[in-house]
């Protein structure tokens, strides 16, 4: 008469049942792009670069030189995925060419 007082002996059966479970859900979970990168590329890397090099393409002389020079460093730095220096450095372009930063609906969106 052995009574088995209790479920030890199908613990490692469910125990492997939810640890694969879990595995997979982690899998699916890490595989799946979140709802913010499929809206598009950040403002940063897209709108702000756009304007910096059109107002870099529009300055005068020396000015021209610096700001392209800033504009080709950020989008370097989208490459890399810095997304913060290169803003930084779009945004030195435009002072240089002296022209204000445009506010768009993405830009303030993103706030």
């Amino acid at each position: 008469m052995a009574y088995q007082l209790s479920s030890f002996r199908r613990f490692p059966a469910a125990f492997a049942i939810v640890a694969a479970s879990a595995l997979a859900f982690t899998g699916l979970m890490a595989t799946a792009t979140p709802a913010y990168a499929q809206s598009g590329s950040d403002y940063r890397c897209s709108g702000l670069a756009e304007q910096a090099h059109v107002a870099a393409s529009g300055a005068e002389g020396g000015k021209q030189t610096s700001a392209k020079r800033f504009v080709s460093t950020g989008k370097k730095l989208c490459e890399a995925g810095n997304e913060r220096a290169a803003a930084k450095q779009f945004r030195a372009a435009l002072k240089i060419a002296g022209v204000a930063e445009v506010e768009t609906e993405s830009r303030m969106a993103s706030r």
